[in-house]
């Protein structure tokens, strides 16, 4: 006999996999000063590798780590904007020098916010005393970049 109720159920069960594919979390933030970058401009949002950028300095920082791409249309261009938010009991992160940030998803995708061109990505910091003892008391770092290129993909 038929079920229509289990066909529904892994239906649903398929779709439900479908999107939990698609999440993916930042387990790593690296770092390089800008002006260390082995090129000077990238070509489009193609995939591409950068040599020894498994070397650069790791942020470490609590996991994970959040990213938000958005874009919108500003006199008639698409324009990206770039926001990496991460936490990290480190008080010394220097925040004076331009740097490119370089973030992996728990897939293994790399991206890379920033490059050689302006505007360079921007850091602030914020530092929280909670009102509870609940919420986290480490230093908030956000990161903003924004570009007419959405941040490569990195092989």
């Amino acid at each position: 006999m038929f079920n229509t109720e289990q066909v529904r159920t892994d239906a649903n069960s398929h779709e439900i996999f479908k999107l939990m594919k698609r999440l993916s979390y930042i387990c790593n933030v690296q770092r390089i000063p800008i002006s260390e970058l082995p090129f000077d401009t990238l070509l489009g949002n193609h995939t591409f590798e950068i040599p020894d950028s498994y070397n650069w300095p790791v942020v470490k920082c609590q996991k994970p780590a959040k990213m938000e791409i958005t874009d919108k249309i500003e006199d008639g261009q698409r324009f990206y904007t770039h926001k990496l938010t991460f936490r990290t009991c480190r008080e010394d992160l220097d925040m004076k020098d331009n740097y490119a940030y370089l973030v992996t998803t728990i897939e293994g995708k790399r991206y890379l916010i920033g490059n050689r061109e302006r505007p360079y990505p921007i850091i602030n910091m914020s530092d929280v005393h909670p009102d509870s003892l609940g919420t986290s008391a480490m230093l908030e770092y956000t990161v903003q970049w924004g570009s007419t290129r959405k941040a490569p993909l990195l092989a």
